[in-house]
């Protein structure tokens, strides 16, 4: 009989090793000059645990030659069988690991040697924003505030009437405060270690080293404390309404002459619109404070401007989120011109698909927040209602963006002169996309957040868009409740959440589970025999989408789903 393969005998020894895991259980080793394979000894003879020269002798009288390992010899056999055997083996003996090739390798090794898909891993981008320098303050204008200002400013800010050097001091201190967000300091050097972790510092040996001065130390503050120091500065010493006013006037267009500067700076100098207090004292500790509503208008010029990074634009949303919600509640002209102002400034931006859908759904329940339906201009047409419904129905965008669009449209002051008929069955017919989308894949996200959280703020829930999240909640005006059940409780409107329920409860008290047959046989037949004759929300206004019908799943073009990056 020909002589087995050595590539043989080694993926049987392999399967001896692998069969026995018992450290008192043995490998099987099958002579060249037998027949017998490995197997069959191993069948045939029963286990010894331990050996003498004469039971090594007798074994040479069988017809194989069994070799039973203990626990050590067991793990030599494995490393000399990793290390040296299958190398041989194989054919392996003169090529070291990193020159192994793909036609060296069997078939599924060669699978994990593949390559990953193109476009999976992406070279890493510096944004050109993040190389910008353009430092408007120095160490020198620290010192010179310091020296000069800094005494005079605490107590302009508690000024009831403010004369010309309090206004000067005033100026002073709003330079001094936004500026030092473009140092580079601020931003780029680490902060000191703790004194106990610094390493210790070597003894000066040449003379010349001894002459010059030793470098400053990097500073503790970063630009996040910068913000903060302000912030607290402002709830501290700026008791007075005159002063803090000006003051906070002052903060705002420093803060605007910054937003071509670094992104970093960018960044922080948007968020800190956002965070200016208006008042003082403080309401209660569970109470926001009220927001500075003129740094709106900063706020949109980052909206406004094509060239802000998408990023930067939804930390401006946050800010003009909080304004609408927190400062423009009240009923008041000033108020609602100012929401206006913000929602005609938002809807050209969601309009916009190759943005990404995050901003996209921060932009709708910013449009949410306003509660501006009609344009101030043409009091007849509904452009923001209408820019709302477009998203709702556009199939090609993402489900978050959508979602969140039917539940601001919720929030909006409607009448009965408007056509919420083909509105409402966008809705119902985005519930039915989701359950489908639920059905083929249910563990690719939570597809229950779509209709509803406990906590609204913290998903994107259809069963707001027709429900009040609490039973105190109240449009801007505090006029009704949120919901479409409360301003327009007609018949097409109670039908359409009437089907919205039901998909709801199904992810409430069935969690991960697929939508039933009958369920989703119910909502497809709804939408078939509901299709709305007029598709129009006025008679001059476009119809939403091509043909109100069922679409299949989340379909997301690349541009609308990966514009801008992951960000």
């Amino acid at each position: 009989m020909a002589k087995p393969a050595a590539s043989d005998y080694f993926v049987r020894l392999l399967r001896e090793v692998l069969v026995f895991p018992s450290p008192f259980r043995g490998i099987s080793v099958q002579n060249e000059e037998t027949e017998l394979s490995a197997d069959a000894v191993q069948h045939s003879l029963p286990i010894v645990t331990g050996h003498s020269t004469n039971l090594l002798r007798s074994f040479r009288l069988m017809p194989a030659r069994i070799v039973r390992c203990g626990m050590l010899i067991h793990l030599a056999a494995l490393s000399v069988l990793w290390f040296v055997a299958l190398p041989s083996a194989f054919g392996q003996e003169g090529k070291s690991g990193t020159n192994i090739q793909p036609g060296d390798l069997g078939p599924d090794a060669a699978d994990k040697e593949k390559p990953l898909p193109a476009g999976l891993i992406l070279d890493r981008q510096v944004l050109t924003e993040m190389e910008i320098e353009k430092e408007l303050y120095s160490d020198g204008d620290e010192k010179e505030f310091a020296r000069k200002f800094k005494t005079a400013f605490e107590k302009a800010l508690q000024s009831p009437a403010l004369s010309d050097e309090e206004k000067k001091a005033l100026d002073a201190g709003a330079k001094f405060h936004i500026y030092r967000f473009t140092m580079k300091k601020y931003r780029e050097e680490e902060a000191p270690p703790k004194k106990e972790d610094r390493p210790p510092v070597p003894p000066v040996t040449e003379k010349a080293d001894k002459g010059k001065p030793a470098p400053p130390p990097p500073p503790k503050e970063r630009l996040h404390d910068l913000r903060k120091k302000l912030l607290d500065l402002i709830k501290v010493y700026a008791k007075s309404q005159v002063a803090r006013e000006y003051f906070l006037k002052q903060l705002t267009e420093r803060c605007g002459e910054l937003l071509d500067n670094n992104y970093v700076v960018r960044q922080n100098i948007i968020l800190l619109l956002g965070q200016l207090p208006s008042t003082n004292p403080l309401p209660p500790k569970n109470a926001e404070p009220p927001p500075y509503d003129p740094a709106h208008v900063v706020l949109l010029k980052v909206i406004k401007d094509d060239k802000q990074h998408e990023a930067l634009k939804v930390s401006a949303l946050i800010g003009l989120l909080r304004i609408c919600r927190v400062g423009l509640t009240l009923p008041d002209g000033n108020n609602d011109k100012r929401r206006a102002d913000i929602a005609l400034a938002l809807v050209p931006e969601l309009a916009k698909k190759n943005t990404h859908w995050w901003y996209q759904s921060r932009l709708a329940e910013c449009l949410g927040a306003a509660a501006v339906t009609y344009d101030q201009a043409i009091k007849t047409n509904p452009v923001v209602l209408q820019a709302l419904a477009e998203v709702v129905a556009d199939d090609t965008r993402h489900f978050q963006a959508r979602v969140e669009a039917a539940k601001a449209i919720g929030r909006l002051p409607l009448d009965n002169q408007l056509n919420m008929t083909p509105v409402v069955y966008h809705i119902v017919n985005l519930g039915y996309q989701i359950i489908q989308a639920s059905n083929a894949n249910p563990k690719k996200e939570p597809w229950g957040n779509y209709f509803f959280t406990p906590q609204p703020q913290l998903g994107f829930s259809l069963y707001y868009a027709f429900r009040a999240e609490r039973a105190d909640a109240r449009v801007p005006g505090g006029k009704r409740k949120p919901g479409l059940l409360e301003p327009i409780p007609s018949k097409d409107v109670k039908d359409a959440y009437e089907q919205i329920l039901p998909m709801t409860l199904h992810f409430i008290d069935n969690p991960g589970k697929p939508v039933p047959a009958p369920l989703l046989n119910g909502i497809e037949n709804w939408l078939r025999t509901r299709a709305p004759a007029n598709n129009r929300i006025t008679g001059s206004s476009p119809p939403l989408g091509v043909k109100p019908a069922p679409a299949n799943g989340n379909v997301v073009p690349p541009a609308a789903s990966t514009a801008g990056g992951e960000r």
